[in-house]
């Protein structure tokens, strides 16, 4: 296949790129930098082809996206503290619906694209109670700032656009993008036993590793099934040394248990991702 990705020269982006080529397909990577911007000694694979692109501009977004088979759309601010709120989702919104767009005009019959675990609220604003543990992909919305805002209405935007024609779109709820380093790094820190701190309630004690979260997005071009669905992608264990429930019990008592939570389990559930994506996590930084 001949596939797009938006933002590939950002982190994710120059994980996954190498894994698509490496699977045989033909990557096409846009961004509105070089794929060696602002990452040193960072740079693409040979075979993939860049492309300076503002997915904020749909006439380049519609001009790149003639031809491909599958867009992994990955463009956007990453959290709501880089930029102005106002300017974080507007960018985020319009680069996903350009995508989404352009992706009809053209007939594109796959769009993966960069969700969040803030789809649902969390990491950038105050701790809000829980309606169950572990989440999965049904739990509630409680976004409340721009970024959360703009996860969560790309998601529907997705749902929005597969009622309008036929077409898979994925939303991948990513959260922690943890490369070996960074997995190496909390291994060694003292700040892995404080998870008492909120800020790590309201991240749910989660991570994912980088490569893994890439594998992620490629087996979600490559699988197929009708409309819309979000995935959590998320390890297996959390990034905490005390145990799972110990935690849900300080911080979530008013929850739900749909089921225990063993040892040091992460409180978001892989389930949909292993049945439906066959992505099954490995790598815990407890090993790094």
């Amino acid at each position: 296949m001949k596939v797009l990705v938006t933002g590939g020269s950002g982190l994710a982006g120059r994980h996954i790129t190498p894994l698509l080529l490496d699977a045989g397909h033909e990557v096409v990577s846009v961004d509105t930098r070089p794929p060696d911007g602002g990452f040193p000694g960072a740079a693409h694979p040979a075979g993939a082809r860049y492309v300076q692109v503002d997915t904020t501009d749909f006439g380049q977004v519609v001009a790149v996206t003639s031809g491909v088979d599958a867009v992994v759309h990955l463009a956007a601010i990453p959290n709501p503290l880089w930029r102005p709120e106002h300017e974080v989702f507007r960018i985020n919104i319009l680069s996903s619906w350009n995508v989404l767009e352009a992706a009809e005009v053209h007939g594109v019959p796959k769009v993966v694209m960069a969700s969040s675990v803030n789809a649902i609220g969390a990491s950038f604003w105050e701790r809000q109670p829980r309606e169950y543990f572990p989440f999965d992909e049904q739990l509630p919305t409680k976004a409340t700032d721009a970024y959360a805002q703009s996860k969560w209405l790309g998601e529907e935007m997705g749902q929005a656009f597969c009622r309008r024609r036929p077409m898979q779109v994925a939303s991948l709820r990513y959260h922690g993008l943890w490369p070996r380093e960074r997995q190496a790094a909390w291994n060694a820190s003292a700040e892995k036993d404080s998870q008492d701190a909120e800020r790590y309630a309201r991240n749910y004690w989660s991570w994912v590793d980088l490569d893994e979260a890439a594998l992620a997005a490629v087996l979600a071009v490559e699988n197929d099934w009708a409309g819309h669905e979000a995935f959590f992608i998320q390890a297996d264990d959390s990034v905490a040394t005390t145990p799972t429930e110990e935690l849900l019990d300080r911080w979530y008592p008013e929850a739900e248990r749909k089921a225990r939570i063993a040892g040091f389990g992460s409180p978001i559930s892989n389930e949909k991702a292993k049945r439906v994506l066959g992505w099954v996590p490995a790598v815990t930084w407890r090993d790094a």
